[in-house]
């Protein structure tokens, strides 16, 4: 009798350990990176918005950013790994509409 007292405690204990709540939302964060413009001729040329190169008069293209899809907020301008978890970088979905 007392092993089957044991038993139904063990059970009732490990039932409410693993259970969850599931209405909660779970918690994400949104890390938004502004989109960048820059002259093809001229890298260093920067603005936050589409309009003309001040040294050439070309049109500004959407800079290529790469995000990690694990960590958002690391973002770079070239391609490679994510310092955090080692993952391909990708190019940021605005980016690649405007590629294609």
């Amino acid at each position: 009798m007392k092993k089957l007292l044991l038993l139904a405690i063990a059970a009732l204990a490990l039932n409410t350990g693993f259970s969850q709540d599931k209405t909660k939302a779970p918690k994400t964060t949104t890390t938004q990176t502004p989109t960048m413009y820059t002259c093809s001729m001229h890298p260093e040329v920067v603005s936050s918005k589409p309009g003309k190169c001040p040294k050439c008069g070309m049109t500004l293209v959407e800079k290529i950013v790469y995000v990690c899809p694990m960590h958002p907020e690391v973002v770079s301008d070239k391609p490679g790994k994510c310092p955090k978890c080692g993952m391909q970088l990708k190019i940021k979905e605005t980016a690649k509409k405007n590629k294609q």
